[in-house]
C-alpha cells in the first residue's frame, strides 16, 4: 500500500475547513408580509416558497441577499396571490474566503385580499316559517 504525501493531506484537510457552509432559522412571522397587508385575506395556497440570494468575493459584496425579493417571488409563485401570512424565514451561507454565497427563504400561505367574507348558502335553503308544519302555533307560551 502506498502512502500518501503529508502535503496533499494537508491541503485537503486545509480545503475541507476553508469551505464551510451553514444554514440558520432566523424567524417565524405571525402577521402578513406584502405591500397590501391588510386582512381580511383568503388563503389560496400553503407552502409558497421564494428564495433571494448574494454573492461576494473575496468578502466584496457583489450582491445582497433580499427578504424582499425572496417574498414577492413567493407571493409571484402563486396566481393571483397579493401578500403572505404564517412566514417562515430561513438563511443559508455558504463560505470558501475567495467566493461567498448567501441566501434568505421564505415559506409561508399565499393570500389574496378580499373585500368581506362571503358564505354560500346551501341550493336548497328553506326559511325558517317554511320548515314548520302547516297548523302549528309558532309561540310556545301560548300566545296567539
Amino acid at each position: 500500500m502506498r502512502a500518501r504525501p503529508r502535503g496533499a493531506t494537508v491541503a485537503t484537510l486545509a480545503a475541507a475547513v476553508v469551505a464551510v457552509g451553514c444554514r440558520a432559522h432566523v424567524a417565524t412571522l405571525p402577521g402578513v408580509l406584502g405591500p397590501e397587508a391588510y386582512p381580511p385575506a383568503m388563503v389560496l395556497a400553503t407552502g409558497a416558497t421564494g428564495e433571494d440570494c448574494g454573492t461576494s468575493i473575496f468578502f466584496v459584496p457583489l450582491r445582497q441577499a433580499s427578504l424582499e425579493a425572496a417574498v414577492a417571488r413567493a407571493i409571484a409563485s402563486v396566481p393571483e396571490a397579493t401578500l403572505l401570512t404564517d412566514v417562515q424565514v430561513d438563511a443559508s451561507a455558504f463560505v470558501t474566503l475567495v467566493y461567498n454565497r448567501g441566501c434568505v427563504r421564505v415559506k409561508g400561505s399565499a393570500a389574496k385580499l378580499v373585500s368581506s367574507v362571503v358564505v354560500p348558502m346551501p341550493e336548497h335553503h328553506e326559511h325558517p316559517d317554511e320548515s314548520m308544519p302547516r297548523g302549528h302555533d309558532h309561540h310556545h307560551d301560548g300566545s296567539p
